[in-house]
């Protein structure tokens, strides 16, 4: 239910007319670009006369039509403005058959998808950065089920490596202090501070070690400064959690952690059960944190993907290293017992780089340590081959830019392989980092703000914002509206562009925040709440010039929808509601509706219902909780 399809078939035959009297091959595509006028059509390419253009038009621009109301011509284009009032009644129909699904269009049906996201590594609490991508993905998600694709949304839990070693090392040291701790604290929060402690006490370590070797005064110098950086994070963990930062020290010390975290490794990745408890344990007390800030998110993840399980248990990494040397040895080379493939000049010589969407510049890639053990990018390859096998058309994997040679490198391998179809499958949905102003974060120093952090202060924020409105707010509207805030400021921006989380920017009443929206929907509410049911709806004659423009963009609604499915854009979605929100405050400002007189209370009373309904389904999309009053 599309109010602009028949308007715009109807400006194609005209279109149609025009290009057989000019003799085209050809009829050009619409526009709507609203430069001079809604629908518009570019002859330039045809090499048309301007004044040949016109004196066509002319002979048809006094036509009885149905839903266009006017032609011209400027220059080359040819444009039409639309019968708003006939438009409207189109809008009506729609809204009232569709409902809460107005938007949707056969036309933004486009497949199936395997969206994976967040995919934090399980040591620490999710931060601002882990923020934007689960919120990107969930959205993502959303859009594509209101389209009526069929989605399923994946976590990659990254349980193998040094990192999630390092935790594990930590928890067993302090495991009883650890117990007690998280019984007053989520429990990801704690082991973020046991990781980073464990990581600080192992750099200290090894540059001690590496100190007793040095030669050279300034690189004496050089390593002591390093050493008192590391001493300082751990005095600052133990701020927080002061008693099971000084036993992991005082435990782990004097042991060789570097070797026990690749033994330990060793052990994990070979299956052994030992290691498997003491690793998993420590990996599913970070989940259980991390499911619990989702939640607060309304963020849903349909499955949990573990590396170790798909990839490194299962023998499929080391299978693709295998299966690789044995294909391609001529783009094999070993360094110091590592296996590293040339992915460089294996794209260079098949030409892969628009077969593959790759970026310009490709490294070479290892895909072994010297010890045996795989990489991340090896696992990676062996994850992503499983994904494209679970019966999706696309896989979306939402990782931010850093990884972008990574990424890369997976569809490289896969093609390598022989798996060409599934290599282009693969879409490394990429999104640029969040910005805090002054805060440089470090997960393995402890230095990050969590998204709990975040979510709290924009509830509290939000509680002081609304108060001066309403002075009988709840805590839960509150944490709706620092919801709907966060979620908006990840949304509102392309995802290619980085963020400036500025908090007078997120927590905007005025214009382009979630915090604006949900107050222009609470407007909408009341008045319909108090408007009683809606019964038939004559269109007046002459409507406000806000009217105009309010029918026009509740009509574009789903034309937004498919563009931003198409595009894999929720932004798209997020800048249309900021538009639609403008113009509906504009109106509202202006213009009586439940006073107003009665040859147009109907018809204002439909126009706030189609409003209300396009909020609804856009905060669907974007995830912004709908409150009633605020």
């Amino acid at each position: 239910m599309d109010p602009l399809r028949q308007p715009r078939e109807e400006f194609v035959k005209v279109l149609g007319e025009v290009s057989r009297e000019l003799g085209l091959p050809e009829v050009p595509e619409v526009e709507r670009t609203r430069r001079y006028g809604f629908f518009s059509a570019r002859f330039h390419k045809y090499k048309v006369d301007h004044s040949r253009l016109a004196e066509v038009v002319n002979l048809i621009k006094n036509k009885r039509f149905e839903f266009l109301s006017s032609l011209s011509v400027d220059g080359l284009y040819l444009n039409a403005d639309l019968n708003v009032s006939k438009v409207a009644e189109l809008v009506f129909e729609a809204v009232v058959k569709m409902g809460r699904k107005y938007g949707f269009t056969e036309e933004c049906v486009t497949g199936s998808y395997l969206v994976e996201h967040t995919s934090a590594n399980p040591v620490h609490p999710l931060h601002i950065g882990h923020g934007r991508n689960a919120i990107l993905g969930d959205s993502l998600a959303r859009l594509l089920k209101f389209c009526g694709n069929k989605v399923e949304t994946h976590f990659y839990v990254d349980d193998c490596g040094v990192q999630v070693i390092y935790a594990a090392m930590g928890y067993n040291a302090v495991k009883d202090e650890v117990k007690k701790r998280i019984e007053k604290s989520k429990p990801d929060v704690v082991i973020g501070h046991v990781y980073s402690a464990t990581n600080a006490v192992a750099e200290i370590g090894r540059l001690k070690k590496e100190l007793e070797k040095a030669q050279d005064d300034e690189r004496k110098r050089e390593i002591l400064r390093e050493i008192d950086e590391w001493v300082a994070v751990l005095k600052r963990l133990m701020d927080s959690e002061g008693d099971i930062i000084s036993k992991i020290a005082e435990e782990l010390r004097r042991r060789d952690l570097l070797n026990e975290a690749v033994e330990l490794n060793r052990r994990y990745e070979s299956g052994d059960p030992e290691a498997k408890g003491v690793v998993r344990e420590v990996v599913d007390l970070v989940l259980k944190g991390q499911r619990e800030t989702l939640a607060r998110l309304g963020v849903e993840i349909d499955k949990w993907d573990y590396e170790s399980e798909l990839t490194v248990w299962s023998s499929e990494a080391m299978r693709i290293v295998s299966e690789l040397q044995k294909r391609w040895p001529q783009y094999i080379e070993i360094k110091g017992g590592a296996v590293v493939f040339r992915a460089d000049k294996f794209v260079q010589d098949y030409n892969l780089w628009d077969v593959l969407d790759l970026p310009r510049f490709i490294p070479p890639v290892t895909l072994t340590r010297s010890d045996g053990t795989t990489l991340y990018v090896t696992r990676d390859v062996a994850y992503a081959l499983w994904q494209a096998r679970q019966g999706f058309d696309k896989v979306i994997r939402v990782i931010s830019t850093e990884q972008t040679h990574e990424q890369a490198h997976v569809r490289i391998i896969l093609y390598a392989l022989g798996y060409v179809d599934e290599a282009k499958k693969i879409v490394h949905y990429a999104y640029e980092m969040v910005n805090l102003p002054g805060m440089k974060m470090s997960a393995r120093r402890g230095q990050y703000i969590s998204l709990d952090e975040i979510l709290d202060e924009a509830a509290e924020r939000s509680a002081s914002l609304v108060k001066e409105k309403n002075p009988e707010v709840s805590g839960v509207i509150a944490e709706r509206v620092g919801v709907g805030s966060v979620r908006y400021a990840f949304l509102s921006t392309s995802p290619r562009k980085p963020i400036e989380f500025k908090w007078d920017v997120v927590l905007n009443l005025r214009q382009n925040s979630g915090t604006f929206l949900q107050y222009t929907y609470v407007r909408a509410y009341s008045i319909l709440e108090k408007a009683g049911e809606i019964g038939n709806v004559p269109v007046p004659e002459n409507m406000l010039a806000e009217e105009r423009e309010l029918v026009l963009k509740i009509a574009e609604w789903p034309s937004v929808v498919k563009e931003a499915a198409k595009s894999l854009r929720p932004d798209y979605v997020a800048e249309y509601l900021d538009g639609l929100a403008l113009v509906f405050n504009s109106y509202y400002e202006k213009a009586p509706v439940l006073k107003a007189e009665e040859s147009v209370r109907e018809f204002r009373i439909a126009l706030v219902n189609a409003v209300k309904t396009v909020l609804e389904a856009g905060f669907y999309i974007l995830g912004i909780p709908t409150l009633t009053k605020m």
